[in-house]
């Protein structure tokens, strides 16, 4: 028996953790690999078996779950710079596609599966859910343009707990457990927001009064999420999904608490449980009973694709100025996950113990998220290109730092027609006093970068540090250099800075680290070891310049009395990696120069 449960755990945590990395390497929703694998090592291999595994514990441990992973939903709730189109948008998508789902759902359900109106609602209630954990990642494969991209999220992450009370009250109807199902489902979101409140008061004022530790700040703001949602289930099934919805929200936008620590930490924790959740709950399910009502789960699926969503976005976008394309956008994309999932099989253990059968709702509702996740995980990246909704590929360079030749190294990228952001902060004063300042040919930011690593806060600033793919350090202090390291860690990557000044070491360990072959992954390969050579030629008043194919040697290289530093591809782009062979048109070579030429 220990054996058996050495091997299941290993297993769904095993999977669960490499599919999603093999999924982010193909560029896919991670449960399109998830579901399946659950189902071949459950049901069909008989190797994971989450009832005889965790026993008692299995839901409540899918709850706190799916309480983590909403906390950390709360968490990317910031209303700091919240436009109200956005706030309107969400209200209005949330309330509609309650409704719509119930109404278009219930009648879809009682003319395909032919079950009573009670089942047919249960049903299309654990529909209304979609969540942050299948929006997230297609929307990072789609990359809408902005305010879309906020609008879906927001939406994702507040219906999740609305739909589970929502169908926890449906399925007290049916149940008799409680004559008032409606007042339940009332008292479980006030119950659930007032304990996520009092959590998140309680973090704050321990915070405020040092009373936590360096170092701990995530992990006990963590526990007090766990408890929220431990004591909101006690009172009400699913108050503690609200708890941890609202605490992470409070968090989020008190600006008292080491916000980003928490962030990291479930951010982190994210992958982990969405791994487990979706292997151990894809391993209950009754494969004979999803081939039995395959095809009415697919129609079910298809009228809630082509007919109910796309109903939604008509009704919440009339008069708020999206544009033809947008509103198509929103109506196509509206995935099922881990809710619905985790929900119905609860619920399905629940009736089987009171002697009432409903066979078709689990299937059907794993086959309506596997249908969804697929329909439009793959299909709303194509779609966003063809509505002319996708950001492009991120190709810009930003620079940072205090070396003067910071400026001309912009000046030189931007007239080689790649897309440059200067980034310096506290200095608006120094950037207006500079010559022609008004007529500056690329961006600048003089604010703060930790506000401009929050992907949370949708400005113009932020739209354009999207468009970034390389960070050029261009600095000798290595505080400088690890507090930038920092704060892009996430949005740009270790991989993708290049520390250009006197403290390289640490770039050149993690870099070079003694084989020549890695500098093929970077642009480092014009410069690679001579940075101390290019330093003291800046130093000594060098400067950069752009290159053209004609201004450069016949036989390739650089005019005499020059280095090559990076290349420029005619799209704007680094060229990775970065030689000095000869030019194509519109391709530059960003060169320095000494002062003697």
């Amino acid at each position: 028996m220990a054996e058996e449960i050495f091997i299941g755990l290993a297993l769904i945590i095993g999977l669960g953790i490499s599919l999603q990395w093999l999924a982010r390497l193909l560029k896919i929703p991670g449960i399109i690999l998830l579901l399946p694998a659950g189902m071949i090592v459950g049901p069909i291999l008989g190797l994971v078996k989450p009832q005889e595994i965790f026993g008692n514990a299995l839901f409540p441990l899918v709850t706190i779950g799916v309480g983590i992973l909403l906390l950390k939903g709360g968490l990317e709730l910031r209303l700091k710079h919240l436009k109200p189109v956005i706030t309107k948008s969400v209200s209005r998508l949330v309330i509609f596609g309650v409704i719509m789902t119930l109404a278009v759902g219930t009648g879809a359900v009682l003319l395909l599966f032919g079950v009573s109106l009670k089942f047919a609602f249960v049903l299309s209630a654990l529909l209304v859910v979609s969540g942050p954990t299948v929006v997230g990642p297609i929307l990072n494969f789609a990359r809408p343009k902005e305010p879309i991209g906020s609008v879906l999220l927001w939406e994702g992450i507040i219906i999740d707990p609305v739909g589970a009370a929502l169908a926890v009250a449906a399925i007290s109807i049916i149940t008799a457990q409680n004559p008032n199902p409606l007042l339940d489902l009332f008292l479980t979101i006030v119950v659930g927001v007032i304990i996520g409140f009092m959590a998140a008061f309680i973090y704050n004022v321990m915070d405020r009064l040092r009373y936590i530790p360096k170092g701990l700040n995530a992990i006990i703001a963590l526990m007090l999420g766990i408890v929220a949602i431990a004591v909101g289930e006690l009172i009400f099934s699913e108050a503690g999904l609200f708890a941890a919805l609202t605490m992470g929200f409070v968090l989020a936008n008190r600006g008292l608490s080491p916000y980003g620590s928490i962030k990291v930490l479930t951010d982190q924790l994210e992958p982990l449980i969405i791994g487990i959740l979706f292997i151990m709950l894809a391993a209950l399910v009754n494969l004979s009973a999803m081939y039995q009502y395959l095809l009415p789960a697919l129609g079910l699926a298809a009228i809630l694709i082509l007919i109910q969503r796309p109903l939604v976005s008509l009704l919440s976008t009339q008069g708020l100025g999206y544009s033809k394309a947008e509103r198509i956008f929103i109506g196509a994309i509206h995935p099922r996950g881990i809710v619905a999932a985790a929900t119905a099989s609860l619920f399905a253990i629940n009736l089987s113990k009171i002697g009432l059968g409903f066979p078709q709702m689990v299937p059907t509702v794993f086959i309506v998220i596997l249908s969804t996740v697929v329909i439009y995980g793959l299909g709303t990246p194509i779609l966003s290109r063809l509505l002319k909704l996708a950001e492009p590929e991120p190709k810009g360079i930003a620079i940072y730092g205090e070396q003067k030749w910071a400026l001309d190294l912009a000046l030189s990228l931007h007239n080689a027609g790649a897309t440059v952001m200067l980034l310096a902060p506290g200095r608006k004063k120094d950037i207006k006093n500079l010559p022609d300042s008004e007529n500056i040919p690329y961006k600048v930011y003089t604010g703060s970068l930790d506000e401009l690593a929050d992907d949370e806060i949708v400005d113009d600033d932020h739209a354009f540090i999207k468009k970034i793919d390389w960070l050029i350090i261009a600095s000798s202090h290595t505080d400088v250099i690890k507090y930038t390291v920092h704060v892009f860690m996430e949005s740009i990557g270790l991989t993708h800075m290049i520390a250009f000044g006197s403290e390289h070491e640490l770039q050149d360990q993690l870099v070079f680290g003694g084989k020549i072959d890695i500098l093929a992954k970077t642009p480092y390969g014009l410069f690679g070891r001579n940075q101390n050579e290019l330093l003291e030629i800046l130093d000594n008043g060098g400067s950069f310049k752009a290159i053209t194919k004609e201004e450069q040697p016949k036989e390739g290289g650089t005019p005499e009395g020059t280095k090559p530093f990076l290349r420029v591809n005619n799209d704007g782009s680094l060229a990775v990696p970065g030689s000095d062979s000869q030019l194509e048109n519109g391709e530059y070579i960003i060169t320095i120069t000494t002062n003697e030429m």
